[in-house]
């Protein structure tokens, strides 16, 4: 069957660009991506093998309020090409449902995030406190987008989340009841950090994905300047993508690691950013509230542990002790486990590295196409889609129970 996939604007590496890649090429539908916005020389190169048809009007990429009020104006009043296909998969992140205004045929929906600054409390904290203004005018324009977009979810058929914590931030928005999201975490390929070598880890950490503020990757560089100043002779390297709007950040970050072992690599193309994975001692992960995390499940594969947040997402990734550490968002926090981790025997650190690859491999991308694919089917036949028990008890009983000597290495390396 043909099918429609609707992403407002493809010209990242990010994570939900990368669930497009491993579905439309992984399916056995005839895919169609829809975008207001594709730029094909800035995101995965897969995608220039695919079907992209490009909407009008344009949208800007800012995700500032005024214009993002802009786009999903635009976006409303945007109609479907005639043969888009049978049935129509919004990828949304907050402006993606707006597409529905005006669709012809069933709709589903796959969450990453409702509109995070006005539906995530950490990002919401974080905004008043760099711009006291947006907040504000995010407080007045608010509830009018809210109930905007609550008219558009109630057109969707079935609706995944990627996370808990995604189907949390649904319903507290009052965009669908819990019995109506189905969670459906993305995968991640193992394939990809299949040695072909033997690559020597080095005593470098990893700040891997999307440089922009709601990362909060100030907080790695704050906790690699308060282990050196303690003698740990370790460094950092911070690797991602970073679009226009984000330069601004990234400069503030250079000026905050001046004097400090710290490299940025913007943009990496995806063999740069396995090599990294596969020659660093942790990862950190400093977003404030992720809602899911493909670099946590990335750096598993790579056989690397994780230093993250215990918020979000990698509450269901990452196994505190066994394929990395959960703390709190606090620099000392931070630099007392990277510490550790880098004085660490290599007999524990190896035990980590063969759990995380271990549990890295629940993440298949197999299971999620295939479930995909069959609610599009129903939904073209015009047949009614429910939820199989499993999955709506997904993430809720799937944390694998820990061997004691696994669970004993990652211990004896906590801070």
């Amino acid at each position: 069957m043909r099918a429609a996939l609707y992403h407002p604007w493809v010209y990242l590496t990010s994570g939900a660009e990368r669930t497009l890649v491993e579905l439309v090429r992984r399916s056995r539908h005839d895919w169609t991506i829809l975008t207001h916005y594709f730029s094909p020389a800035t995101t995965y190169p897969e995608l220039s093998d695919v079907r992209v048809e490009t909407l009008s009007p344009p949208v800007s990429v800012r995700r500032s309020l005024g214009p993002l009020l802009q786009a999903t104006y635009a976006v409303s009043r945007a109609e479907l090409p005639a043969d888009a296909g049978d049935a129509l998969l919004v990828s949304s992140e907050g402006l993606g449902d707006f597409i529905v205004n005006r669709a012809k045929i069933p709709a589903a929906c796959y969450c990453h995030t409702p509109l995070k600054i006005l539906h995530d409390p950490e990002t919401r904290a974080a905004l008043k406190e760099l711009s006291p203004r947006k907040h504000a005018m995010l407080r007045a324009l608010g509830p009018m987008f809210s109930a905007a977009d609550r008219r558009m979810w109630s057109r969707y058929q079935h609706v995944f989340a990627n996370s808990l914590e995604t189907r949390d931030r649904i319903t507290s928005a009052g965009l669908a009841e819990a019995a109506r999201v189905e969670v459906l975490r993305p995968g991640v390929d193992g394939s990809r950090f299949v040695r072909s070598g033997v690559t020597r880890r080095r005593e470098l950490f990893l700040v891997a994905g999307r440089i922009m503020w709601q990362k909060n990757i100030e907080l790695a560089i704050d906790a690699l300047a308060d282990a050196r100043s303690r003698g740990s002779d370790i460094e950092l390297v911070i690797a991602g993508a970073v679009d226009e709007k984000s330069r601004p950040y990234l400069q503030q970050l250079q000026a905050r690691a001046e004097g400090l072992p710290v490299t940025f690599e913007p943009d990496p193309t995806d063999a740069r950013l396995t090599e990294l994975y596969l020659s660093a001692t942790a990862v950190v992960f400093t977003a404030r509230n992720e809602d899911l995390g493909i670099v946590p499940l990335e750096a598993m594969a790579a056989g690397t542990p994780v230093i993250s947040v215990d918020r979000g997402g990698p509450r269901e990734t990452v196994v505190n002790n066994v394929t990395g550490w959960l703390l709190p968002p606090d620099a000392h926090a931070f630099a007392e486990q990277m510490r550790a981790v880098s004085v660490a025997a290599e007999r524990d650190l190896g035990v980590l590295r063969r759990a995380a690859i271990e549990r890295a491999a629940e993440f298949g991308w197999d299971a999620f196409v295939e479930r995909v694919d069959d609610v599009m089917e129903l939904m073209a036949a015009r047949e009614p889609v429910t939820t199989p028990l499993p999955a709506l008890l997904a993430g809720i009983t799937g944390t694998p129970l820990v061997p004691a000597q696994v669970a004993h290495a990652g211990s004896s390396i906590a801070q």
